[in-house]
C-alpha cells in the first residue's frame, strides 16, 4: 500500500497545482472585469436561482436552465451556493474538474501496457494540452468541463469491464449537455466494434439515442419556444436538428466541401499538434467517439468552433490524448521510435503549451480595465439589494445572482430602460474591447434630466442611477 501511494503522490501534485493554477486563472479573468455576461454571467443567475428555490429562468435569454441543453449538473452544482452564494463555485469545480482527468488519464496508460514513467508523462500533458488551459478562462464556465475526467473514466471502465463505472460516467456525460448524447452513441460504437465490449456497446447507443430524442427532440425545444439549442450555428444547413439531419443526408456535398476548408484544415492541425510527435495511424480509430462533436464543429457556420479557445472541443481532446497513449504502446510493440522517451513528450508538450497556450490574454487583452477597477468595484459595491438591474457585459458577471438582469444596448432611451422594470442602471461608457459601445452616451444625460432616477456614483466614466 506504501508504494502505491507513493506511485500517486505525483499525480497528486499535479492535479492540485493545475487546480489552483486553472482556478487562479479564471478568477483573475472575472476580477479584471472581464468575463462573459452570456457565459459565466447566464450559468451564475441560474445556479442562484437554484439554489434559492427560484424558477431557474434567465432573464437574458428568458427560457429555463433545461432549455439550454438540458444541462442537469447545474442541479447539484447548485447546492454548493447553499452553503455560500459565490461565482467562484463554478470556477472550482471546473478547475477541479479539469484536474482530475489526470487520473482516467494515468489508470488508461496503466491498462494499456505503459510503464509509470510514461503514464505520468501522458499525464502531464493532458494537463498541457493547450485547450485545457485556454478553455477554462476563456469561456469562464461551461458544465462539459465536467464531461472531460467523465469521458475517460467511461473508456477506463468500458475496457476493464467495470459495469457500475461505467454506466456513472456515462450518465455524468450526459447530464452534462443534450448533444453529448452523440458522443456516447459513438462511443458505443466504438466499444462493441473495436473494444469487443458488445454488452457495453449497445447499452450506450441505446442510452445516447434515448437521450437525444428525450432533450434534442422534445424538453429543450419544449422548453425555448420550439426551438433546439445551438440551431442557429447552423443556418446554412437547416433551421431545425431534423432538417440539418435530412440535409446533410441527401446533399453530403454540403458537409464535404466544409471537410478540407483552409480554416477546417488548420483546426485539424491545432487539435493533433501538441501529441502529433507520437501518433499511430493504426490507432486512429481511438478517435471514432470524438467524430460527432468534430463534425458539428466542422460544419458549423460559427467559425469559433474550430479553434483551441472556445469550448467546442472541450469533448474532443480527451480522446486525442488517449490515442497519444494507445499510440506510444503500438510503437513499443513494433520496437519503433525508441526516442519517444517520456522526457521527450514532456518536452514537446511544454513547447506546444507555450506556442498555443493563450496565457498572454492577461496582458494583451484583460489588463484594458485597470484605469477604472477601482470605480467598477465602488459601482458594484453600491447596488445592495437583490433589485432589477440593467448594466453593460463586463459588469453583468457580478451582479447576476438576482431574478432581473438584463443587458443594456444602443436602441434604448430614457424613456424605455427600466423605469418600471429596473432598479439600478449601472453603465459604463469605456470603450470594450471591440472599440464599440454598448448604448447611446447621450442615455446618461437623458437620465440625469429624468426625476424617475437618481445618479448615486459617477466617476471614470462609470454611472450608478438608482430609481427614486
Amino acid at each position: 500500500m506504501t508504494k502505491k501511494w507513493h506511485q500517486l503522490l505525483p499525480l497528486g501534485w499535479m492535479i492540485g497545482i493545475s487546480t489552483l493554477i486553472l482556478f487562479a486563472a479564471s478568477s483573475l479573468r472575472h476580477a479584471l472585469f472581464q468575463s462573459s455576461a452570456l457565459d459565466l454571467a447566464v450559468f451564475d443567475q441560474w445556479v442562484y436561482l437554484i439554489s434559492q428555490g427560484l424558477p431557474p429562468i434567465s432573464s437574458f435569454f428568458g427560457f429555463h436552465v433545461l432549455g439550454d441543453h438540458a444541462a442537469f449538473i447545474l442541479y447539484p452544482i447548485a447546492l454548493l451556493y447553499k452553503i455560500y452564494p459565490d461565482v467562484h463555485w463554478l470556477f472550482a469545480v471546473q478547475a477541479i474538474a479539469l484536474a482530475i482527468g489526470v487520473l482516467p488519464i494515468y489508470a488508461l496508460s496503466l491498462q494499456a501496457g505503459l510503464s509509470i514513467g510514461y503514464a505520468r508523462a501522458i499525464a502531464l500533458s493532458y494537463l498541457l494540452y493547450p485547450a485545457l488551459f485556454n478553455i477554462n478562462f476563456f469561456t469562464d464556465f461551461r458544465p462539459e468541463a465536467i464531461t472531460v475526467p467523465a469521458i475517460l473514466w467511461a473508456m477506463w471502465a468500458g475496457i476493464a469491464g467495470k459495469t457500475r463505472h461505467l454506466i456513472i460516467a456515462i450518465l455524468l456525460v450526459l447530464s452534462c449537455k443534450d448533444t453529448l448524447s452523440l458522443t456516447v452513441i459513438a462511443f458505443g460504437i466504438w466499444l462493441w466494434f473495436i473494444q469487443h465490449r458488445r454488452i457495453y456497446g449497445i447499452g450506450c447507443i441505446v442510452a445516447g439515442t434515448v437521450w437525444y430524442l428525450v432533450t434534442v427532440g422534445y424538453l429543450v425545444p419544449l422548453l425555448r419556444g420550439g426551438q433546439a439549442g445551438g440551431v442557429v450555428f447552423y443556418s446554412s444547413l437547416g433551421d431545425s436538428p431534423r432538417q440539418i439531419i435530412w440535409n446533410i443526408i441527401t446533399n453530403p456535398g454540403l458537409i464535404l466541401e466544409k471537410l478540407f476548408l483552409p480554416n477546417t484544415l488548420f483546426y485539424y492541425l491545432l487539435l493533433i499538434l501538441p501529441v502529433i510527435i507520437g501518433i499511430h495511424w493504426q490507432q486512429l480509430m481511438t478517435l471514432l467517439p470524438a467524430l460527432p462533436m468534430l463534425l458539428l464543429n466542422i460544419i458549423s457556420d460559427y467559425w469559433s468552433q474550430r479553434d483551441l479557445i472556445h469550448h467546442y472541443s472541450l469533448p474532443i481532446f480527451p480522446f486525442i490524448i488517449v490515442l497519444l497513449l494507445r499510440s506510444i504502446k503500438q510503437y513499443q510493440q513494433e520496437k519503433k521510435r525508441r526516442w519517444l522517451q517520456p522526457r521527450i513528450l514532456i518536452i514537446w508538450a511544454v513547447i506546444m503549451f507555450l506556442v498555443l497556450g493563450k496565457y498572454e490574454f492577461f496582458v494583451t487583452r484583460y489588463l484594458s480595465s485597470l484605469p477604472n477597477l477601482h470605480s467598477l468595484y465602488t459601482a458594484v459595491s453600491l447596488v445592495q439589494t437583490n433589485g432589477s438591474v440593467l448594466t453593460t457585459s463586463r459588469i453583468a458577471p457580478h451582479l447576476s445572482q438576482r431574478q432581473n438582469i438584463k443587458l443594456i444596448n444602443t436602441n434604448l432611451d430614457a424613456l424605455q430602460v427600466g423605469i418600471k422594470k429596473f432598479d439600478y442602471l449601472l453603465l459604463d461608457l469605456n470603450i470594450s474591447q471591440n472599440k464599440n459601445l454598448e448604448f447611446n452616451p447621450g442615455l446618461v444625460t437623458q437620465l440625469k434630466n429624468n426625476q424617475t432616477f437618481n445618479l448615486v456614483y459617477q466617476h471614470d466614466n462609470i454611472y450608478l442611477f438608482v430609481k427614486s
